[in-house]
């Protein structure tokens, strides 16, 4: 009996040292529960996605408090936003950009107020 103790807090220890060691892991998991804030660079992003109920496929994704944080973490932010949306419509991960997409030169981003704005599509 007290051996199996024994072994039980081991393993215990053991699960709860692991999970402690993925917050980065654990970030990303919440944010794919539905959460709208991601980590990236290390910066908070809240992001947020607007399909229009006509068209699930097109969507609009905003980034706010890009300006006071790392632009290139914002993209990332956004492009995860989207991701998670073309994955649940199609169940594919592409996506279609418009001139201001992720990959964009950052004088082509919309850039405003410091919310940064994406527009794209969900390939199928």
């Amino acid at each position: 009996m007290l051996r199996r103790m024994a072994n039980f807090a081991l393993l215990a220890a053991l699960a709860l040292g692991g999970v402690s060691g993925c917050s980065a892991v654990r970030d990303r998991v919440a944010a794919i529960g539905g959460g709208s804030d991601v980590r990236f660079d290390g910066n908070r992003y809240r992001a947020a996605l607007d399909a229009p109920r006509d068209d699930r496929m097109a969507f609009t994704v905003t980034v706010s408090d890009a300006a006071g944080a790392r632009l290139a973490g914002a993209r990332e932010a956004g492009r995860f936003e989207a991701t998670k949306h073309c994955i649940a419509r199609t169940g594919s991960s592409r996506v279609v950009w418009g001139a201001g997409g992720p990959a964009a030169p950052a004088e082509a981003l919309a850039l405003e107020g410091g919310t940064l704005t994406m527009t794209g599509r969900c390939e199928g």
